[in-house]
Formats: C-alpha cells, sequence, structure tokens
C-alpha cells in the first residue's frame, strides 16, 4: 500500500463514506430548519457555557492541528500545512474571545477589552478558518510535488506566523477597538454587523463550494464539507438569524461550532484507531512470519546434511550444526568455544584465514575447499560458502563434504595422464609404421596382408581420433584448454579448413563446395579452436553424405554476428534423435558410424568451444533432404571478449 494511501487526505471516496456524510449533513439541515425560527427566543443567561465551550473548541481544534502538522510531516503536503495551519488558528483565537467575554470574567472582559471586542474576534476567527479551508482545497492538486524545504523549519514558521497573526488580531480587537465599526450594542447587534456577518458566512460558503468543485474528491474533501456546512449553520443562528447574546440560535449556534470541530477530529481519530489496528495486524502477520522463518532456519540448521557454523572476527565456533559429528566426527559441545584452527589442516590455515578477510571485507567466499583433521585423525576436504555479517560481527558459513568427490576427481586425472601417455603415444607409434607398409615401404603386400594392414591403420586412426578428442572434452570441462582471441578472416579460414579435409573428401567421394554468394567477414575469435569446429563439421558431412552428392558451406551475416552454415546430403537427424545430436557420444547409426569413422564426440567438442568462443551451434533439416548444422560466431571487439562471461551455449535444434 502506498504511503499516503493511509490517510484521510489520500484516500478515495467509497460508498459508505458518502451516505454517513449525507446523513449527518442532513440532520444537521433538518436540526437547523427547526431552530431558525426560533433563534431570537431568549434564554437563561448560563455563564458556566461560555468557558465550558469554549474549552471542548481549543482543545478539539488543538488536537485537529496537531494531527495535520504530523500528517504534513510525513507527506509534506502544502494542503495539509495549510489546513493545521487553520485548525491552530481556531484553537488559539479561542483563548482570547473567552477571554475578553464582557461579564464572564470581568464586566467588560480582560485584555483591556471593550463591548466590541469578543464580536469582532469571533468574526475573525469565522472569517479566518474558510480562508484556510479554501488554501487547502487549491493547493491539493500540488499533492504529488511535496514540499522541499525543511520540515522542521517550515513547522516552526507556520506557529511563529500563527501566534503572531491571533496576537496582532487580538490586539487590533482591543487596544485598537476604536478604529473598528460598531457591531454590537450591549448584548444586541448593530447594523453594521449585517455587513460583516454577510462577508464571514459568503467565505464559509465559498469554501464549500471550492471543495465541491476541486475533485477527484477524498475522504477528508466530503468531511471538510460536512464541517463548513455546520460552520454555515453556526454563522447563520449564532450571528445572522438570532437577535443577540444567550438567546436559542446563541447557544444553538455554538453547538453547530462544537460539532464543526469535532467532525473531523472523530473521523481522523478512527482514521488513527483503523491504522493502529492494521499496524498491530502487520506487526503481529511479522511476529509470525519471523518465529515461522527462525523455526524454518532451526529446522534446516539441525537437519542440514552439511555443515554449519557461526564463527566471530577471530573464529571462535559461536555455533555448529549437528552434521559436525557425521563430517568431522565432533559432537557440537565438543567444538563451541574453540577456534575453528583447531580443527583446519595445518597446510589450508592461512587460506583460509586469508578468505575470511576477503570476506569481512564485502567479498562473498563461494566453494573454497579447505582440508579438516577428523576426529579419528582421518583427513577430509570441505567445500565452503560464507557470508560476513557486519552488524553481528558474525561469519556464517556452510560446507560440504567434498572429499569422496576430490577422491574422484584425482583418480579421473590420473586417468587422464594414462590415457594421455600411455596410449596415445604407443597409438601414434602403430599408425606411422602401418602407414609406411601401406604405401610399399616393405614392398609388395598380398592381398589379404593389405587388407589387414588397412583395417589396422583405420582402426589405430581412430583409436587416436577418439583418445584426442576424449583429451579435448576434459581440458574444456576443467578450464585447461586456452583461447587466443584475436582478428581472423572467415573466408579464407572456411577455404583452409576445406583443403585440410580434402583427402577425407576424395576418400568418400563427397565434394565440398564454396557458396557462390560466400561473402567476407571478419570476427574476433580463437582461429585454431574455430578451424577445429570447421573440421568436424566438415568431416560429418563429408562421412554421412552419399558419395556423389556434395556439401555445400556458406557465411551470411546476421546482425551482430556471422553464421556458417554447412549443408550435407545424408539421411537426415530423426526427430526423437534432434535432442541428443550434441551430447557426448551420440550418434544417429551407430554402426555406420563406426564403418565411418565416428568417435560421438565431435558434435560435442562443436558445443563446448563454441560455448567458450561465446557463439551458439545448431542444427536444420534441408528443405529437400540432408541436415544444416550452422555456428554463428558474434562479430567482437577485444574489448567485448575481455569482459565476455562464461555461460552455456544456445543449442537450437529445427
Amino acid at each position: 500500500m502506498s504511503e499516503q494511501r493511509v490517510f484521510l487526505s489520500s484516500v478515495p471516496i467509497e460508498r459508505g463514506d458518502r451516505q454517513v456524510a449525507l446523513a449527518v449533513a442532513g440532520l444537521s439541515l433538518l436540526i437547523f430548519l427547526g431552530l431558525a425560527p426560533f433563534a431570537r427566543q431568549p434564554l437563561l443567561q448560563v455563564w458556566a457555557f461560555i468557558p465550558i465551550y469554549e474549552s471542548a473548541l481549543t482543545i478539539s481544534d488543538l488536537i485537529t492541528a496537531v494531527i495535520f502538522f504530523i500528517q504534513f510531516h510525513i507527506l509534506r503536503s502544502r494542503a495539509l500545512l495549510a489546513l493545521a495551519a487553520g485548525y491552530l488558528f481556531t484553537a488559539l483565537i479561542i483563548i482570547p474571545h473567552a477571554l475578553t467575554f464582557p461579564g464572564l470574567f470581568s464586566p467588560t472582559g480582560l485584555l483591556h477589552a471593550g463591548p466590541q471586542s469578543t464580536a469582532w474576534l469571533y468574526m475573525l476567527w469565522h472569517g479566518a478558518f474558510p480562508l484556510a479551508v479554501i488554501a487547502y482545497a487549491l493547493l491539493k492538486v500540488d499533492r504529488a510535488r511535496p514540499l522541499q524545504a525543511p520540515v522542521q523549519y517550515v513547522l516552526f514558521l507556520t506557529v511563529v506566523t500563527i501566534i503572531g497573526a491571533v496576537t496582532g488580531l487580538t490586539l487590533l480587537a482591543t487596544a485598537g477597538k476604536t478604529v473598528l465599526p460598531t457591531i454590537m450594542s450591549g448584548n444586541h447587534y448593530s447594523p453594521a454587523m449585517i455587513v460583516v456577518v454577510s462577508t464571514v458566512w459568503t467565505l464559509s460558503l465559498i469554501a464549500l463550494a471550492v471543495l465541491w468543485l476541486r475533485g477527484p474528491h477524498t475522504v477528508l474533501d466530503l468531511w471538510l464539507m460536512v464541517v463548513m456546512c455546520a460552520w454555515l449553520f453556526d454563522v447563520a443562528l449564532s450571528a445572522v438569524l438570532n437577535g443577540g447574546r444567550f438567546d436559542l440560535g446563541f447557544y444553538a449556534g455554538r453547538a453547530y461550532g462544537l460539532l464543526a470541530a469535532t467532525f473531523v477530529l472523530l473521523v481522523l481519530l478512527f482514521e488513527t484507531g483503523t491504522l493502529y489496528a492494521q499496524l498491530a495486524r502487520l506487526f503481529e502477520a511479522e511476529q509470525q512470519e519471523r518465529r515461522r522463518e527462525a523455526e524454518e532456519r532451526r529446522r534446516i540448521f539441525e537437519t542440514s546434511l552439511d555443515l554449519i557454523l557461526v564463527v566471530d572476527r577471530q573464529g571462535n565456533i559461536l555455533r555448529v550444526s549437528p552434521s559436525a559429528m557425521a563430517i568431522l566426527g565432533y559432537e557440537p559441545p565438543e567444538m563451541l568455544g574453540r577456534n575453528a584452527s583447531d580443527f583446519v589442516y595445518p597446510e589450508d590455515l592461512q587460506a583460509i584465514r586469508d578468505e575470511m578477510r576477503r570476506g569481512r571485507g564485502g567479498h562473498l567466499i563461494r566453494h573454497h575447499s579447505t582440508r579438516y583433521i577428523r576426529k579419528n585423525g582421518r583427513i577430509v576436504t570441505i567445500s565452503w560458502s560464507g557470508v560476513w555479517s557486519e552488524p553481528e560481527q558474525r561469519h556464517f558459513f556452510i560446507g560440504r563434504d567434498v572429499t569422496e568427490e576430490k577422491r574422484i576427481e584425482r583418480m579421473k586425472d590420473e586417468f587422464i595422464a594414462t590415457v594421455s601417455h600411455e596410449l596415445r603415444t604407443p597409438v601414434t607409434t602403430i599408425v606411422g609404421p602401418l602407414t609406411l607398409l601401406i604405401g610399399g615401404a616393405a614392398g609388395e603386400l598380398p592381398d589379404r596382408a593389405k587388407r589387414l594392414v588397412a583395417m589396422a591403420q583405420s582402426s589405430s586412426k581412430r583409436l587416436a581420433r577418439l583418445v584426442n578428442d576424449i583429451l579435448d572434452i576434459e581440458k574444456m570441462e576443467s578450464g585447461e584448454m586456452t583461447f587466443d582471441f584475436q582478428r581472423v578472416d572467415l573466408k579464407p579460414l572456411v577455404e583452409q579448413a576445406i583443403e585440410a579435409n580434402r583427402a577425407l573428401a576424395d576418400e568418400f567421394g563427397v565434394p565440398v563446395r564454396l557458396d557462390a554468394k560466400m561473402l567476407d567477414a571478419t570476427v574476433y575469435t580463437d582461429g585454431d579452436r574455430f578451424m577445429q569446429v570447421l573440421a568436424n563439421l566438415l568431416s560429418n558431412a563429408v562421412k554421412f553424405s552419399r558419395p556423389g552428392e556434395e556439401a555445400v558451406v556458406s557465411i551470411e551475416a546476421r546482425g551482430d554476428h556471422v553464421r556458417i552454415a554447412v549443408r550435407d546430403h545424408g539421411p537426415g537427424i530423426p526427430d526423437e534423435f534432434k535432442a541428443l545430436i550434441f551430447e557426448k557420444f551420440a550418434q544417429v547409426d551407430a554402426t555406420d558410424a563406426r564403418q565411418k569413422g565416428g568417435t560421438g564426440l565431435g558434435l560435442s567438442i562443436v558445443k563446448q568451444i563454441m560455448t567458450r568462443l561465446g557463439g551458439s551451434v545448431g542444427c536444420d533439416a534441408a528443405s529437400s533432404e540432408g541436415s544444416i548444422f550452422h555456428v554463428d560466431v558474434p562479430r567482437w571487439t577485444p574489448e567485448s571478449v575481455a569482459e565476455w562471461p562464461s555461460r552455456e551455449v544456445s543449442v537450437a535444434v529445427a
């Protein structure tokens, strides 16, 4: 909910609000019409009525003014400031009005008052408040442009101004009474009163009209209209229809004045109560949410399989999850109060201390591996993620036991090393002599021997390619493969790739043709790695096309990237297999692929290289038969390459 929507000055009128306000205004009008014919009826002079009535009025208006000043302090609304000033003015001017009332505290009133002082203060009082309401109505359209001046300064200046105005008008009505026209003759009104009271009554009517015309209306606008109606009835009974003091109109008018003062106050108090109830409900809901979150955190803390630690700046353990028993062999009470360094493998102490120092500097700790010594002396490796809370001066860590993962990773590294050094070298050594034998280095071989040597050579080459592909995949997945970005002319690179695959194309009887519309394009990429991508795509196109059909390579500019497409005339990719073609060891026809020398890793390597190059790879069905494999290479600058983050490649298969 918007901050302003909780205040009467911003809440739009609802049907119920309008009905209640109309009922109050209608009832006030009926009472006024019933009293008006008897307004001049003399009644008993109850002198205590004056201080009781005006004390209640002062307190009511003062509370209302304070509430509006508070809302102004929050919303910085000029309109609310004007209204608060009007209520403060009425609250303060009532005081000299009561003090100067003839016969109440002295025969002629206090403050050196004259017989006209009280009447003039009443007229000034009832004329100034409608002006404040008019100012409110005119300024409320500026609600979207809050006051920019310091609020405390504006409040102080407003209060001082109102006090000064009340003081000045009081002096005018008392010390300066001789310069004012006579509007009272004893307890009755003089002819001059007609002009004065008509002016005051007209101001009230104008205030009501301006409020009505300045929409859209809010709840506060609606009740101010009710107030101005009561204000009109007050002035009419107290100073127009009655004959003087202490008649029915005198008493009834002041009753209307008290009602007018309390209407808005009651609505404001009701609003305050409603907001307090809403606040209480929100507070209770927030407390329940906090309790729920605390319970959830406690449940996670108690049941987590990962190790959760809370330590202070010095590394002293303040809290530890029960999973410590399974991971480190210690019950939580055995670790509480001890320093975390007591459990860390000595060679890893400095590294974790440096990470904690970085964490206190605002850096998140992510997947930092640290070796720990279990209670039984065995070493375990924990991968930590953590954050530093400056207000609490605490480190919060969550760690996962990756000992087994590290062991498997070491075994994989050892396997890769074995493949690289113990398998690739002998295979390469075998391929060389077999090639020489086929070339006739040992003389003419019998046909059967030639076939056996050729089969051995083909198998050896395929094994060598498989080993190389496995090593390439491993390097890319481990991040060990380096990329050297530079400006590359694509057309010469494509021509070079086609030439490098010419022997294979001749062997399978599948010529490779460059599209006649092939354009010159320059990109920023790793030429060697991209050459590997092209070689894999061309090799697949040649192997899976029928003899005599040609593979076509094209280059096409597409906005901020360049697309290189390789079209073959093979059997195409079955729909159920399209989602798998870029996965490892995935082959459409495994038997045929083995016959043609495929390893099932070529397209997977293409995908991973394009990921690192920041491009994408995809496959579409050709219009007649076969497939079109394409790669998109961004037209980058060296600066943009340096900023490129690692992400998954986009693979689109149509």
